[in-house]
């Protein structure tokens, strides 16, 4: 008999409904973003691979239909994410902007075009981790601070 005039399994019916739903909502988020994590990996490296052959091409021999075609490419891209753990894609894209801008053979208006749109996408503001080594990925050995000076000894 209960005291409280309840069913017993009143509170566990409770946690049971409760449970499952915290469980799914959990584990639809760690499903999103790992969906998210893959898609944002072949995106870039996709773009890596766009930008390699732009850096290719203009690099044999920087011309203006190649820098053109690069600013439209850029046009279509919605954004660059700069990662430290995965620089080469940025990299890559400020070697391309480097041989557009340096290029005689490109014309002012297309040199104009292709910043415009590296500003836009924010790449030129990432210069300064261009040269920066990535980030550890594990960090397993922790970094102490010894101090010689802890025992004073008069």
């Amino acid at each position: 008999m209960n005291v409280f005039g309840f069913g017993g399994d009143l509170f566990f019916d409770g946690v049971f409904t409760v449970f499952p739903i915290f469980f799914m909502t959990i584990f639809g988020i760690i499903v999103f973003a790992i969906v998210k994590g893959i898609i944002n990996h072949s995106k870039t490296s996709n773009t890596l691979k766009d930008l390699q052959q732009f850096a290719s091409q203009l690099a044999d021999a920087p011309d203006d239909d190649t820098a053109e075609r690069l600013g439209e490419y850029l046009r279509g891209v919605d954004s660059f994410s700069i990662e430290r753990t995965r620089m080469e894609p940025f990299r890559v894209a400020l070697g391309c902007y480097r041989l557009v801008m340096e290029s005689e053979s490109v014309r002012d208006e297309t040199k104009e075009r292709v910043d415009r749109q590296y500003k836009r996408l924010g790449i030129l503001e990432g210069e300064k981790y261009a040269d920066e080594p990535a980030p550890r990925r594990n960090s397993t050995h922790a970094h102490h601070d010894i101090h010689h000076n802890h025992h004073h000894h008069t």
